[in-house]
C-alpha cells in the first residue's frame, strides 16, 4: 500500500493488526469528542495506553525511560540518586534512618526535662514585722525571694500610715520532678 489511509466517521472505528488466527493483537482508535488516542494491546493484554488530548500520557503499567523506569505506585527506579540504581523511595527512607537512627545523640524530651527547668513557682509566703510601728526599719528580702504584700496600719487622720511588715515568698523552680528554691 502506498499513500494514505483514511478511516471515515463519527462512530468509533478502529484501525486493528489482526493474526493469522484472527485474533487481535493491537488496536488503534480515537473516539470523537475523546480523551485521546488509545492504543490496546488486543489479546496480549496489558490495558490501553492514552496520549491525552491535552499532552498527558497514560500507562495501565511501568514507564521507561532509558535506564528509568517509573513504577504503578509513582515510585522511580534510577541511578540518579544511587550510582547502580535504586528505588527513590528506599534510599528517601535510607537517608530518614541514617538521620533518625542518630537521635540519640540530640537532646531527647527525657533529658530536657531532666536537665532544664520546666516550672517557675513562688513558695509559701513569710511575714516579716519589726514588732511595732514606732521604730524606722529596713528589710531586705532574703537570697532568692521576691516580696508579695505590705501591711499597711491607719493611725488617724492627722499622722501617715505606717508599714507594720511585709510578705514574702521564695521564688522555686522544677527540675527534673524536684522543686528547690533559686540562688540569690
Amino acid at each position: 500500500m502506498t499513500g494514505n489511509l483514511f478511516l471515515k466517521g463519527d462512530a468509533r472505528l478502529h484501525f486493528a493488526i489482526l493474526n493469522e488466527d484472527g485474533n487481535v493483537r493491537m488496536w488503534l482508535y480515537k473516539d470523537k469528542g475523546g480523551d485521546g488516542i488509545r492504543i490496546n494491546n488486543g489479546i496480549d493484554g496489558g490495558g490501553e495506553f492514552v496520549f491525552h488530548k491535552n499532552g498527558g500520557f497514560y500507562s495501565p503499567s511501568s514507564l521507561h525511560a532509558a535506564a528509568a523506569t517509573m513504577a504503578v505506585d509513582g515510585n522511580i527506579w534510577g541511578t540518579r540518586w544511587k550510582t547502580g540504581g535504586a528505588w527513590l523511595w528506599d534510599t528517601i527512607v535510607e537517608q530518614l534512618v541514617a538521620r533518625d537512627s542518630n537521635i540519640s545523640t540530640r537532646a531527647t524530651w527525657d533529658w530536657v526535662n531532666q536537665n532544664f527547668v520546666n516550672n517557675i513557682t513562688l513558695g509559701e509566703e513569710v511575714y516579716y514585722s519589726p514588732g511595732s510601728n514606732t521604730v524606722s526599719w529596713a528589710f531586705h528580702a532574703p537570697a532568692g525571694h521576691v516580696l508579695t504584700g505590705i501591711n499597711i496600719s491607719d493611725t488617724g487622720s492627722n499622722s501617715a500610715d505606717n508599714v507594720n511588715g511585709v510578705y514574702y515568698k521564695p521564688i522555686q523552680k522544677k527540675v527534673n520532678g524536684v522543686t528547690m528554691t533559686i540562688a540569690g
